[in-house]
């Protein structure tokens, strides 16, 4: 069996394509990815994954003005370059990552006359929410349900998700391969060395609605409990604005920054902290709908975690009971959460084993498994 997996941009750059791509690889499948050369592309890197597939990126078109009709052409070039990148490579099944990824992928699947798998990372509409790109908005909702009644199998990344576009497209549920972690990725916490004091992680890009300004905001209602300190890692645009808030503080050393890592780091390093934070605001349903990679990279390193109250977290939450979900996404709830898991040690060592249960039952091995036999059945079919 072959397999092309095609994503509109670097395959270094997306997490799930690359979890995708190395489990493929596993079963021992020929898997071949495809992507675009982005302005972050980084040949060392791309060749440290040439040792394990085969890639092929192809190279965008140049930028050139900024008005519609450009802009709409050079992707419309991109679509073609990836469809034809595909067809060269001739497979059994196209997986094709998100709506950008999805219409080349119809394309070549429909040429080619194989098996279309459509991977959404997200609720894809959500990304055009300015006015100027309602127009955009409506034309994409529309090629997504047009195509996505004619694909062979939906995976999305969210039981709240699959039910959103069962409803939304009248479609058959789709098959739900959540963002967990890659078994071979998890290290061995036995004598795992931890940072100093009572240690609450939040780690990824700095954004709007993943708490990073709640976690500043707190600080200094830790004040009473000195050994706690609150801890991020990473990089983004609100990272101005986190050193202002906490420079505010009157206890600023109890706020720790970490310099950003690569992603196959992440839980390595996130196991010498104690809890992990995972809230998300509900700004936009890709934010009510998802679930955060971190979750299951905090479970991963046996990290108890404070979460948002959105549907994902409080399904899993439910079943594994791994952590605390705050009633509201504010700075006292974040800080009596994360008080309660210091001054509790009970409740403390519960929830971390069973983040470690959690890891254990849903990690990416078992869940994109099952698509793989999937994939298998309809090779076997022929």
């Amino acid at each position: 069996m072959k397999i092309c997996d095609v994503v509109f941009n670097s395959i270094w750059y997306d997490p799930r394509v690359r979890r995708q791509m190395i489990e493929y690889k596993n079963q021992g499948i020929d898997i071949v990815g495809v992507g675009i050369k982005c302005n972050r592309f980084n040949e060392e890197k791309v060749a440290e994954l040439r040792q394990r597939f085969i890639i092929d990126l192809v190279d965008a078109p140049q930028k050139g003005k900024r008005n519609v009709v450009s802009r709409i052409f050079k992707k419309w070039k991109e679509y073609h370059l990836l469809r034809d990148a595909m067809i060269a490579q001739k497979p059994d099944v196209i997986h094709a990552n998100d709506i950008t990824g999805l219409i080349p992928g119809f394309w070549a699947a429909k040429k080619l006359k194989c098996r279309l798998i459509y991977d959404s990372h997200e609720i894809n509409v959500e990304n055009y929410t300015t006015k100027k790109r309602k127009i955009a908005a409506f034309v994409m909702k529309a090629i997504e349900s047009y195509m996505v009644k004619r694909v062979d199998l939906m995976v999305c990344v969210s039981h709240a998700a699959a039910e959103y576009f069962e409803k939304e497209y009248k479609i058959k549920r789709p098959m739900v391969v959540t963002n967990c972690a890659l078994s071979e990725d998890i290290p061995s916490l036995e004598n795992m060395e931890k940072n100093d004091g009572f240690e609450i992680l939040n780690h990824g890009q700095f954004y709007e609605g993943r708490g990073y300004d709640v976690m500043a905001q707190a600080c200094e209602l830790l004040k009473d409990y000195p050994e706690m300190k609150f801890a991020v890692r990473g990089f983004g645009k609100l990272e101005e604005f986190l050193h202002n808030a906490v420079d505010a503080c009157s206890n600023p050393e109890q706020f720790r920054f970490y310099p950003k890592v690569l992603v196959q780091e992440l839980i390595p390093q996130a196991t010498r902290s104690h809890v992990g934070v995972a809230i998300t605001e509900p700004i936009c349903l890709n934010f009510k709908l998802s679930v955060s990679n971190k979750l299951f990279e905090y479970a991963a390193a046996g990290l108890p975690v404070i979460m948002s109250d959105i549907p994902e977290h409080r399904y899993l939450n439910d079943k594994y009971d791994f952590g605390i979900i705050i009633p509201d996404n504010s700075p006292q709830s974040l800080a009596d959460a994360a008080i309660r898991l210091y001054t509790d040690k009970d409740l403390y060592q519960r929830l971390a084993e069973n983040a470690k249960i959690l890891t254990r039952e849903v990690n990416w091995e078992t869940e994109f498994g099952r698509l793989v036999e999937v994939e298998q059945g309809w090779v076997a079919e022929k």
